[in-house]
């Protein structure tokens, strides 16, 4: 059941007292859910926590916006041996509908979260029915889980789990930070957005072994094993794609995906890179709206 979070604190990064948590599968997993109406699921990607969506979930009104801060190297709290693989976060998510009896879901993902919500449709889970509609900004897919920029540094994880804790101590620094925020922003946000974004990202030596665990499974084998439900899946889908993503996930992974969904629409969000919901959290969220909507 879910319970109300104590503060969450770490490294300078204000106090949130507005996060529920619920226990998935041996993880205590925060959670924020406001608002009330058809139900937004948001999926975050590797080394980050829910608040990335705090900007688009603020432009969102009549709806229940909830944004879990998954196991994926930004969470507070070490999880003391459970499974942090990606294909145990695909069961999370599922878990996580199932357990707070949400329906007619609007999942929508973001880079390694994106790639988590494909794996998720294609699941043989129950859960899945409770999934109404797909919403995909710029994300992992197919062969591209991580993408190519990345995946240097999830092979080091995986074969060298020292040097990968090493590299991501270092990503987590100020200028790691920058850095990261650079090739996944066309504009970079504030500092205070950043430490929100990063949540706990860095600040406890068994996170990032957990974050290397993590990054050690994003591999292709997990998009391409349930590849075979992006035909499958009759519900609609919305992909919403920053335009200026040539480097991770450009223009054409999304074109690919529009087409072999069998009921896709495609919308440009110009002037965004890979993080469409900080460069361009109004527009992402008038298109979300829109297409429950209609």
């Amino acid at each position: 059941m879910p319970t109300t979070a104590a503060p969450l604190v770490a490294g300078g990064i204000p106090a949130v007292t507005d996060v529920k948590q619920i226990r998935l599968n041996g993880i205590d997993t925060p959670y924020r859910d406001s608002g009330s109406g058809p139900v937004i699921v948001f999926v975050h990607g590797a080394y980050i926590g829910g608040a990335v969506w705090n900007d688009t979930i603020a432009n969102l009104d009549g709806f229940r916006c909830i944004a879990p801060t998954f196991a994926m190297g930004a969470h507070c709290a070490p999880t003391n041996g459970a499974d942090v693989s990606t294909r145990a976060t695909v069961g999370r998510i599922l878990e996580l509908l199932d357990a707070l009896d949400l329906r007619d879901v609007t999942l929508v993902g973001n880079d390694t979260g994106g790639g988590l919500c494909l794996a998720t449709i294609g699941a043989s889970h129950s859960a899945v029915s409770r999934i109404a509609r797909l919403v995909l900004t710029n994300c992992d897919s197919y062969e591209h889980f991580p993408p190519e920029g990345f995946a240097k540094i999830t092979q080091i994880c995986a074969k060298k789990p020292k040097l990968g804790g090493f590299i991501l101590k270092m990503l987590s620094t100020g200028r790691g930070r920058r850095f990261f925020l650079k090739s996944v922003c066309a504009t970079p946000p504030s500092a205070s957005t950043s430490a929100a974004i990063f949540e706990c990202f860095g600040k406890n030596k068994a996170v990032v072994r957990e974050a290397v665990a993590f990054s050690a499974t994003i591999e292709p084998s997990v998009t391409l094993e349930t590849a075979h439900a992006i035909p499958a899946f009759s519900k609609p889908v919305l992909i919403a794609w920053g335009d200026q993503d040539e480097a991770l996930f450009p223009m054409s992974h999304a074109e690919r995906l529009a087409a072999d969904f069998s009921n896709a629409k495609l919308k440009v969000i110009p002037g965004a890179k890979a993080y469409v919901m900080v460069d361009k959290p109004k527009e992402l969220a008038s298109e979300i709206a829109a297409f429950i909507r209609n």
